[in-house]
Order: structure tokens, then sequence, then C-alpha cells
């Protein structure tokens, strides 16, 4: 039988990370306003509008896939948990029975 090993921190860290990035890339919506105000020339306003358009939409995509991602490793993670304390419970009864056979 083949040993399975399962990094339970380094899912959990995954997890946490996606959550920050995603977290960053909502927020990065809020600068928009800023960028216009600095940089003050018609012209560049509106290239750097329209860039900050389509980087929304993109921005949005990938947003919806970060939490997809990471959706997939919190289930991953939870399932992996529970197949251990699972496992762990069916040893302890296992210890139980055999004492209690002697």
């Amino acid at each position: 039988m083949s040993d399975l090993t399962v990094d339970i921190e380094l899912l959990t860290a995954s997890e946490k990370e996606l959550i920050s990035i995603k977290g960053e890339f909502d927020g990065i919506g809020d600068w928009k306003k800023e960028v216009q105000s600095a940089l003050g020339a018609g012209r560049m306003v509106g290239a750097m509008g329209t860039f900050v358009d389509n980087w929304d939409r993109h921005r949005k995509e990938l947003v919806g896939e970060i939490e997809q991602v990471g959706g997939f490793v919190s289930s991953c993670r939870k399932g992996f948990e529970k197949v251990d304390r699972d496992l762990a419970e069916s040893a302890r009864k296992a210890r139980r029975d055999k004492k209690k056979e002697k």
C-alpha cells in the first residue's frame, strides 16, 4: 500500500495567500481616480482610462479564477483533514478493541 503525504500547512498557507491576492486585486479598482488626477493631460488621462477599463474587465475575471482556485484548495484541505481525523479515530478504536480482547 502506498503512503500519501499531504502538507496541510502548505494548503492552509496557500489558501491564505489566495485570499490575500484576491484582496489586493479587489482594491486595485480604487486607484483609477487617483491615477487620473495625477496625470493631468487630457490625452494621457484618456489613454490611461482605456487601459484601466480594460484592466478592470480582466481583473474581474482573474478575481473569479482566484476565488475558484481558493475554493478548490479549501475543499482539498478540509477533505484531507477529515480523512486524517477519521483514520485517527479508526486507529484509536482498533487499539481499544484490541485491549478489550486481552
